[in-house]
């Protein structure tokens, strides 16, 4: 087992600016034109001391976050493709970092990486997410860039909203509130249409879509 946590590396030392009378927390901007550390240039500048700041070393911030990734894998989730519409045109993206915030009211939030949904949800206010079936891995692939479905996806539209034809679930949601995450951005939906059917899910696995039996004859090799 391997710690995340772990903080090998460097420590620097920043330079701290002497504080000037009234000034608050903040230190004030250097000069651009100033010459640091030069005799007669009138520096402020305290020997070196300040805040040490670890710079994990390239190798183990890498192996961590392939640890972490391993470890989050194994996290079996279901599989959805949120959807949205910008001048009559729909954009779909396969995603499984979804998941139920409220009951009163109703939220879900959909969690996206640098992608072009996080640059239409600012515009069109508004997603659907799809709950995709067993059946329907071909669409989790053609909306996840890695390869075109054979069938070409249809969608049924309530309130303005395109949602996935054959999904298990179905949400319409308005955007209420957004958070940045690291390398994620958090966008908050209320539910304001909600439709479902009983099927096998469709699941995400150690980086795999795939059914529930598909799972269990992987895990028993």
């Amino acid at each position: 087992m391997s710690s995340v946590t772990d903080r090998e590396g460097v420590a620097r030392l920043t330079r701290v600016v002497r504080p000037t009378d009234g000034a608050g927390l903040m230190p004030p901007p250097r000069p651009t034109t100033a010459k640091r550390d030069q005799p007669g240039s009138g520096s402020t500048l305290l020997p070196q001391t300040g805040v040490a700041r670890l710079t994990p070393r390239a190798r183990a911030a890498e192996s961590a976050v392939r640890e972490f990734r391993t470890v989050m894998g194994r996290f079996a989730t279901g599989v959805t493709v949120v959807t949205t519409v910008e001048k009559d045109v729909v954009h779909g993206m396969t995603a499984n970092g979804f998941l139920s915030v409220s009951l009163r009211p109703p939220l879900v939030l959909v969690s996206l990486g640098r992608c072009r949904m996080n640059e239409m949800l600012p515009r069109s206010g508004r997603y659907g997410v799809s709950v995709l079936a067993h059946d329907q891995q071909h669409f989790a692939a053609h909306f996840a860039a890695q390869k075109p479905s054979p069938t070409e996806p249809t969608f049924a539209w309530q309130e303005g909203l395109p949602l996935l034809d054959g999904a298990l679930a179905h949400l319409g949601c308005r955007v209420v509130d957004v958070h940045r995450a690291g390398d994620h951005v958090l966008w908050i939906g209320e539910v304001e249409y909600i439709d479902h059917r009983d099927d096998e899910p469709l699941l995400f696995y150690t980086g795999r879509f795939g059914t529930m039996r598909d799972i269990a004859d992987r895990i028993d090799k």
